[in-house]
């Protein structure tokens, strides 16, 4: 017994002091340990049953150990709950159940007594266990949120469904240089640029498509003693009814990525309007230098007008997206606007949301361009009956997606095969070449031009940020 008391307050001492209550009653225990609380609290028990015994015989023989099943369960676990059980029907049958304190089979009115004891006790000592395990996922969980909390860069904090600030918040006197509590409520709000506090509205904030809600903000920071850029993004805590009672969030340091957009869209600005110039120039020195009556020269100057206009459409997408990549539908309807202002019934597109490369989109658009004029100088365009279609589809395929691109003239003159290759030809059957299993098809049959491109578009074709870009980038166009 002195060994297991000096293994108690070795126990006592290491568990206790500034640790919380829960990490100190899941704390992990050695055998000796839990055997002296099994001892104590069964103990303690029998010493208060035994006072009462003298002021109250025969009255509640195992009612006085409940208390100590459950406290032996929750601290060492079901299996000493189960001893203590054992353990306190000993002692009663030995203490008051018996004569002169000698051990004797029950009767059968005390029979029923220990059965209803062992069941009720049983049933407390899996309750007992299921708190515990409650508690232990409970210290998880609370683990779990501080080492994320500490391997974040940012700030994480947690305020009310009104945004109220209820107990200090990690990382906030660093960068702010407000300390607990005069952030408290909503004072933190102070350190809020005044045009950016509107974003953080609470109570009228709406989540996305992620469950989250998202704003960047201006905050004071301290150390360079001015305003800077962060991202913030809240996570709503619902009840059960679905109402947000709590919110999370996380606040990320945006500053030197948010000036760099800046930069780069001013920039981008800056080439849209240069590139818009270079066209126009291009375009009037064209028309001011053709000699008259040249039929020949005419027609020069009407394609290279056209394929001005379809490099110019695809690279303002490029530019206007600021990405390197181009949703075809956008292409097409950019190349063809200029032929449907009068035709906007004689020529349709369709297709599902497609993401191609600026260089594939490129030669596309030159492409359908070629195709477009074709029709209208020759095939079914040039007459008001003539019909022409543009559709695309994509289909999973094992190194990616097939795309099919098909161009289909209904309800014009004759269709014929020509008998040479011209430049335009070139320019179509050029579309694909970029991309992998990249396929032509031209046909001629009578009733209209069938053209089909296809290609296999490869899955990591992401459509990313384009860098800063630079004047000598005009030349992808």
């Amino acid at each position: 017994m002195p060994k297991l008391l000096d293994i108690a307050a070795s126990e006592i001492r290491s568990g206790s002091g500034s640790a919380p209550l829960v990490a100190y009653i899941l704390k992990q225990r050695g055998i000796a340990f839990r055997i002296f609380l099994l001892v104590l609290f069964v103990g303690l028990a029998t010493v208060v049953r035994s006072a009462f015994w003298l002021l109250i015989p025969n009255t509640g023989f195992f009612a006085f150990y409940f208390p100590a099943i459950m406290v032996v369960t929750i601290l060492a676990g079901w299996e000493m709950g189960l001893a203590s059980i054992v353990l306190s029907i000993l002692l009663s049958l030995w203490l008051f159940l018996a004569s002169a304190m000698t051990i004797s089979p029950p009767n059968f009115s005390q029979s029923l007594d220990i059965v209803v004891f062992v069941i009720a006790a049983v049933l407390q000592v899996a309750l007992a266990q299921w708190l515990r395990n409650v508690l232990n996922q409970m210290e998880r969980n609370e683990n779990r949120y501080r080492q994320l909390v500490n391997a974040t860069t940012g700030i994480v904090w947690t305020t009310d469904a009104e945004g109220r600030v209820q107990e200090p918040q990690p990382g906030w006197i660093e960068i702010t240089g407000v300390g607990w509590p005069d952030y408290r409520g909503r004072a933190w709000t102070r350190s809020v640029h005044e045009e950016d506090r509107g974003k953080l509205v609470f109570d009228t904030w709406s989540v996305d498509e992620t469950g989250s809600y998202h704003a960047e903000i201006r905050l004071w920071h301290a150390p360079s003693a001015d305003w800077r850029w962060f991202s913030a993004r809240a996570v709503p805590i619902r009840d059960s009814g679905g109402h947000a009672h709590e919110w999370i969030t996380t606040i990320t340091d945006v500053h030197e990525r948010r000036l760099a957009r800046e930069r780069r869209e001013m920039v981008i600005g800056e080439l849209r309007h240069r590139l818009k110039n270079l066209f126009t120039v291009i375009g009037s020195l064209a028309q001011s230098s053709r000699p008259r009556n040249e039929p020949a020269v005419d027609l020069f100057i009407s394609k290279l007008m056209g394929r001005l206009h379809a490099l110019s459409a695809a690279a303002d997408l490029v530019m206007a997206r600021r990405r390197v990549s181009l949703d075809f539908g956008a292409i097409a309807r950019a190349t063809l606007g200029p032929f449907m202002e009068e035709r906007s019934t004689r020529i349709s597109i369709d297709g599902p949301t497609l993401e191609l490369s600026e260089e594939t989109g490129g030669s596309l658009a030159l492409a359908i361009h070629e195709l477009a004029t074709n029709a209208i100088k020759y095939g079914a365009l040039s007459v008001p009956e003539g019909r022409a279609t543009l559709t695309w589809s994509r289909a999973p395929a094992p190194e990616g997606e097939t795309v099919e691109i098909v161009w289909k003239e209904t309800g014009g003159p004759p269709c014929a095969q020509p008998t040479q290759a011209g430049f335009g030809t070139r320019v179509i059957n050029f579309a694909a070449s970029r991309e992998k299993s990249g396929d032509v098809t031209l046909d001629y049959p009578l009733d209209g031009l069938y053209c089909r491109i296809a290609f296999v578009k490869p899955p990591d074709s992401p459509a990313t940020t384009a860098p800063n870009p630079t004047f000598e980038d005009l030349g992808h166009f």
